[in-house]
């Protein structure tokens, strides 16, 4: 028998903007998602919605804090974490809903995309009576992942910062209804000769 509990990953969209909250000392982010099943009616020849469920999605310590910045209300999100009940007290009476304690958790990128910037903890600031940084130090500890993409200072980086056809830097965006625009596949096949 497992004690993990009952892991689910919940497909959605996040109903309520997340808020922030300091629970006992440990700051946790939490909003509500809504998921709705469609399934093809055979009678109607049409898609059809299902039941809607609502879930209430909580994340602790630093995701807490990614989620509360990223997330947005209206945005498609994948949840996977840990399913379990939630009891209150309301002006009602006794309360219960589902909570997920969110282990993992982004957007869907089947409704659309994303920009992901990386979480860099940066250490203490520096004292006055602490040595500075020698030059061409690394900014991350032993993180190699931590420094800027395109550093000057890295002789390995093949980003040039001087060349401007240079892949490493990222493009003008292109005017809407232009050729050059990102468009969807269906789109696509119509450009297509």
């Amino acid at each position: 028998m497992s004690n993990n509990g009952l892991i689910v990953t919940v497909v959605g969209w996040a109903a309520t903007k997340p808020r922030e909250v300091n629970g006992d000392g440990v700051p946790f982010t939490s909003f509500r998602v809504a998921t709705t099943p469609r399934h093809f009616d055979k009678g109607q020849g049409a898609w059809a919605d299902g039941r809607t469920e609502w879930l209430t999605v909580k994340v602790f310590r630093d995701v807490a804090l990614n989620v509360a910045v990223s997330i947005n209300k209206g945005d498609p999100v994948v949840v996977h974490g840990k399913l379990r009940t939630e009891e209150w007290q309301g002006e009602n009476g006794s309360r219960s809903g589902m909570v997920v304690e969110a282990s993992a958790l982004g957007h869907d990128l089947t409704r659309g995309r994303s920009v992901f910037a990386r979480t860099v903890h940066v250490g203490s600031a520096v004292r006055p009576d602490e040595p500075e940084e020698p030059e061409g130090a690394s900014h991350g500890g032993d993180d190699p992942w931590a420094r800027d993409a395109a550093d000057p200072a890295d002789p390995a980086d093949p980003a040039d910062p001087a060349d401007p056809a240079d892949p490493a830097e990222p493009a003008e965006p292109a005017e809407p209804g232009s050729a050059d625009e990102l468009r969807a596949p269906e789109d696509a096949a119509a450009l297509t000769p």
